[in-house]
């Protein structure tokens, strides 16, 4: 299989992160969801974990060339003679870290990313964002949702059987402002990605299965 990289776009709630992992498994390409690439360059204690953890523990975000320079780790770690490509979902949020994206994988010699725009209009994102629980084990860090993966008993996590919660973020007057929020500064990526030819959009609002297979047929797999 020729090289593929493909990086996971949309809105909130749309469900680009389930597709990720699906796509990932069925393909086995390696999945980098840069929130838990960060949760494990802490556990593991390297030198940018370390560095991490200083601005995750004082509250704030992990600046961008910190990030850059994990995902840049990471890929040095599995960009190998049998190396395929690579999933990366969460990243870029803003066009500076998409343009410091693409300085990376310009430097680390890899082929232009595919990115799946996943698309759902906001009375679905934020139905669907107000049902998501979250694992209450940040070093587990599994997410679930009343709609369409929910638990096997609920209010306990599937993984580590810790107990679930919901963010303040998650409820329907946050869900709300997330997406404005996410209108201003993500949103045009879209745009900075068409402008490059790299843009597949695909219809969010189709079941898991059906959505997974509108993707694997854009990327011709």
């Amino acid at each position: 299989m020729k090289e593929i990289n493909i990086i996971f776009f949309g809105p909130p709630g749309a469900g680009k992160g389930t597709q990720a992992q699906k796509v990932s498994s069925e393909i086995n390409l390696p999945h980098i969801d840069t929130g838990s690439l960060i949760r494990d360059a802490i556990k593991k204690e390297s030198t940018l974990g370390k560095k991490a953890k200083e601005f995750v523990e004082s509250g704030n975000l992990v600046p961008d060339e910190l990030v850059i320079d994990l995902i840049g780790e990471k890929l040095s770690t599995i960009k190998n003679g049998s190396f395929k490509g690579f999933i990366l979902d969460g990243f870029p949020r803003t066009i500076p870290q998409a343009d410091a994206l693409k300085n990376l994988m310009k430097t680390m010699k890899l082929h232009k990313p595919t990115v799946i725009n996943v698309q759902a209009p906001d009375e679905i994102l934020v139905t669907r964002l107000s049902a998501r629980r979250l694992c209450s084990n940040k070093a587990c860090g599994a997410i679930y949702n009343l709609i369409s993966k929910k638990p096997i008993v609920e209010g306990k996590c599937d993984v580590c059987k810790s107990d679930l919660y919901q963010r303040k973020d998650d409820t329907k007057e946050a869900c709300t402002q997330r997406l404005k929020e996410y209108y201003t500064k993500t949103a045009p990526l879209e745009e900075y990605y068409r402008k490059q030819e790299l843009l597949i959009n695909v219809d969010g609002t189709k079941g898991s299965a059906e959505v997974y297979k509108q993707i694997i047929n854009e990327l011709e797999i």
